[in-house]
């Protein structure tokens, strides 16, 4: 606005020099506040009046145009409202939704982490050994080697020689002596023979109270697995929870959260089912 009154009072001085008649009058255009009229046919005139309001109009609409960007009409609205999204969430992902839109809660993913628990189960009652030769009723032995506790499976293959026997074939026969006190130590009840190379592990008929505390250890292992499964139903239903606060219908989530029931008590039921076929086949041998 300084330049655009700068160049307004040098061209007027310049034409009040050259005695030119001409008056300045508002503009019924915004735009272009001031409009300088010459009531004079010379050239000159003409020229300077052209120049002048040319350069007017151009720098008034620079003023105009900065100071809009801060608080003219449009500029202060339009920052107003972007703040205004924001606020509200516009254009952004919130809640339980992530930025592609996807949902928290996922029914594949916890049917995948139900079904793992009941495997991990089901291995763990193969270790329960009842009077039949089992190479998994050796899992949980472990062999100190050089200082360190390394698992038998590591450094031995285990095998089935008949219904009552299982052979230990070692790697390093310089280990047969450390693999042999490791499996008597590992509180299994057994007691292994060393043979050259290998480790003979004889199984022997559980007592009547070796039965009953199998019975309870298998029984325990199953509440644990039981106690994960219902973890992962209450997690799962804490995801659907922020779906619908992100904006999942609610047919939608109430339909999921029956699904997660579902899977819920089915796996609840394997597992229970599970134990009743381990505490069958412990006692029944």
């Amino acid at each position: 606005m300084q330049r655009a009154t700068s160049t307004f009072l040098s061209v007027t001085r310049r034409i009040a020099s050259s005695n030119v008649n001409a008056t300045w009058s508002m503009s019924t255009r915004q735009s272009t506040p001031l409009i300088f009229k010459v009531n004079d046919t010379a050239p000159f005139a003409k020229t300077m009046a052209m120049a002048l309001n040319a350069s007017t109009c151009q720098q008034l609409r620079g003023y105009a145009s900065k100071k809009g960007g801060k608080s003219g009409k449009g500029g202060k609205k339009g920052g107003d409202d972007d703040d205004e999204d924001d606020r509200k969430g516009k254009g952004k992902s919130s809640g339980g939704l992530a930025p592609s839109g996807e949902m928290s809660f996922d029914l594949l993913d916890l049917e995948k982490k139900m079904g793992q628990c009941l495997e991990r189960l089901k291995r763990d009652f193969m270790t329960m050994r009842a009077g039949t030769a089992n190479p998994a009723i050796l899992d949980p032995v472990s062999v100190k080697v050089e200082n360190k506790m390394v698992p038998l499976r590591d450094l031995a293959q285990v095998s089935i020689k008949d219904a009552k026997t299982l052979m230990v074939n070692v790697n390093d026969v310089e280990l047969t002596g450390a693999i042999e006190k490791a499996i008597r130590e590992a509180g299994l009840n057994l007691n292994p023979i060393a043979d050259n190379k290998a480790v003979r592990v004889p199984v022997p008929k559980p007592t009547k109270e070796f039965r009953e505390s199998l019975t309870k250890l298998a029984a325990a292992s199953t509440e644990k697995a039981k106690t994960i499964i219902r973890k992962l139903r209450q997690d799962g239903m804490k995801e659907l929870k922020k779906d619908l606060k992100a904006g999942m219908s609610e047919d939608e989530n109430y339909g999921l959260e029956k699904k997660a029931q579902t899977l819920h008590d089915k796996y609840i039921k394997d597992a229970e089912d599970a134990l009743k076929v381990k505490t069958k086949e412990i006692m029944a041998n």
